[in-house]
C-alpha cells in the first residue's frame, strides 16, 4: 500500500534523514546528496542499530553509525561490512551473516508533492501473529498436547 509520509520534497535536504513510522514499518526517508527522494528501513542489518541515530549519506550511499556498514541507496546492496572500529568492527561482522539493506519504493505525489512510501501494511501483524504463535508454542502444542 502506498503510505503517505507526511512530508514532502522540500522538507528534506539533500542528505538529510527524517524517521518515520509508516503501517507498523520504521523507515528512513532521505535525500541523496543529488536530491533523490529515497527510503529505506531505519534498523541496520548487522545488530538492528537504529540508522536514524547518526547514519551518514555520502552521493547514493549510506553508512551505519555504529560500525560503517555501507549501503546502496538505489538497490539496499551492501558495499562494506563493518571496517570500524579497527579489529572490533571487523570481529562483530563475522558473527552476523551479511545482509543487504531493506529498501521500500518512494515517490513524489502527482498533486501536492507529497512523498509517498510503498509498504507492506500487514507486517507488523503477520511479526505479530509469529510471535504470539511461538509464546502459546512454548506452553503447548497448536492441538492441545504438549511435547
Amino acid at each position: 500500500t502506498w503510505v503517505k509520509t507526511g512530508l514532502k520534497s522540500t522538507d528534506i535536504a539533500p542528505a538529510q534523514l527524517i524517521a518515520k513510522t509508516l503501517a507498523g514499518n520504521d523507515v528512513l526517508v532521505g535525500k541523496n546528496e543529488s536530491g533523490g527522494i529515497f527510503c529505506v528501513a531505519n534498523l541496520c542489518p548487522h545488530i538492528g542499530t537504529p540508522m536514524s541515530e547518526g547514519a551518514d549519506v555520502i552521493g547514493d550511499i549510506i553508512v551505519c553509525p555504529l560500525h560503517g556498514s555501507s549501503f546502496s541507496t538505489k538497490d539496499g546492496s551492501m558495499l562494506d561490512w563493518c571496517p570500524s572500529p579497527p579489529i572490533i568492527g571487523p570481529l562483530t561482522g563475522l558473527i552476523v551473516d551479511r545482509k543487504n539493506l531493506l529498501i521500500f519504493e518512494a515517490r513524489q505525489s502527482l498533486f501536492g508533492g507529497e512523498i509517498e512510501v510503498l509498504v507492506d501494511s500487514n507486517a507488523k501483524k503477520a511479526y505479530e501473529a509469529w510471535y504470539w504463535k511461538g509464546i502459546l508454542d512454548a506452553q503447548g502444542k497448536n492441538d492441545g498436547t504438549y511435547y
